[in-house]
């Protein structure tokens, strides 16, 4: 699924001469960096707003929440060790780590992709059977134990066959795999079989999920006799369900299928190494952790209402966004002084907010507080 290994970097690639250009370097650098700090603003604030209201402890928040914390762990764990591996040419974090960071990496990506898929049923059960009982709290969080369980063992195979080699001529160390004989063929049908059971398997059940709630929500009416101006509302609901829906399709499929065809061709010997087409892949991967935040949790009418609650947020809602959005800084710099440049990505993640939160989405499909 995920080679994070210098293995890819290395082999017929200019690897350390491309590193040590300070230009590579400082794209690099601000590309990833835009990454984690979106990232981390949107996940963090979505599990602040569900741990904080006990109105939104419901299954279905359960499972947003754990996605959050799956993209969080990807943004610490994935994001920097690449990054600082190519910075410096070598693996700086010792031979525990070489084994643990391979461990973590998968692991939140397989448990973020699985987690994904539990939404996914979960809101198609609603839809589809309303007058059944919904899944209890205690029941969500034993459905949260198994994902982070086969997320697990889907990582172990990665993590065990890791291997810390030191070359003295260049004074480098690279972590990389090392598989039992034929290790081509064992890296081969591991990451094909990684491929299909976190990807492939994946986006086949949360696009028909997706393709029965649609369908379902189109040809559904407005219950009793409803205005013109009721009609028109509950059609533009309709269509904002579609494109959310849509949009969880969409954002799955294209931010993950470059990077996963890429490490299946790769390991398969039918291309080489690249570094400039690992690194555009890869930041589009880890960049599916800013979305997630929008699609899932704010463009939700009962998400963005707890979300208002919160001081800062909702000041920003009230009157002028950026004189108000200034003074609340300005009145907290007084006492808890504030990076400038951190105030102005922040205002940006709130600029898109803002753009987005226009759309409305149909409770049936993405309610927290169902």
């Amino acid at each position: 699924f995920l080679q994070f290994d210098s293995i890819f970097l290395d082999k017929r690639a200019n690897y350390e001469s491309e590193s040590q250009r300070p230009t590579i370097r400082a794209l690099l650098v601000v590309a990833y960096s835009v990454i984690i700090i979106i990232s981390l603003f949107g996940n963090v604030v979505v599990c602040h707003v569900v741990i904080k209201n006990k109105r939104m402890h419901s299954v279905t928040s359960l499972f947003i929440m754990n996605l959050a914390i799956a993209d969080i762990l990807i943004t610490l764990l994935n994001t920097p060790f690449t990054l600082v591996r190519f910075v410096y040419s070598t693996w700086v974090f010792g031979k525990a780590m070489c084994h643990v960071s391979r461990f973590a990496q998968y692991c939140s990506v397989h448990v973020s992709v699985l987690t994904l898929v539990a939404i996914a049923i979960d809101r198609h059960q609603v839809v589809m059977h309303p007058m059944k009982q919904r899944m209890s709290r205690l029941q969500g969080i034993a459905w949260i134990g198994v994902i982070w369980v086969m997320g697990s063992c889907f990582s172990l195979p990665h993590a065990i066959y890791q291997k810390l080699l030191r070359f003295e001529f260049v004074v480098r160390m690279v972590c990389l795999p090392s598989f039992p004989h034929p290790s081509d063929l064992f890296w081969k049908y591991l990451d094909l079989a990684t491929f299909v059971l976190l990807y492939v398997l994946p986006l086949a059940i949360i696009s028909l999920s997706y393709l029965v709630v649609a369908k379902k929500v189109w040809f559904r009416n407005a219950v009793g006799d409803v205005t013109l101006a009721q009609s028109a509302a509950h059609r533009r609901r309709k269509k904002t369900t579609l494109k959310m829906l849509i949009a969880v399709v969409a954002v799955f499929a294209i931010c993950w299928f470059p990077l996963n065809c890429y490490i299946v061709l790769l390991s398969s010997k039918v291309i080489q190494a690249n570094n400039a087409l690992y690194f555009t892949f890869h930041w589009l991967a880890m960049s599916s952790t800013c979305y997630n935040p929008f699609i899932y949790c704010w463009l939700n009418h009962s998400f963005r209402a707890e979300l208002r609650a919160l001081p800062l947020i909702g000041r920003i809602a009230k009157g002028n966004a950026i004189q108000n959005f200034i003074l609340f800084f300005k009145e907290q710099n007084q006492t808890h002084p504030i990076v400038e440049h951190t105030t102005c990505v922040m205002f940006l993640c709130y600029a898109h907010a803002r753009q987005m939160s226009n759309l409305r989405n149909s409770l049936l499909i993405i309610n927290p507080q169902e």
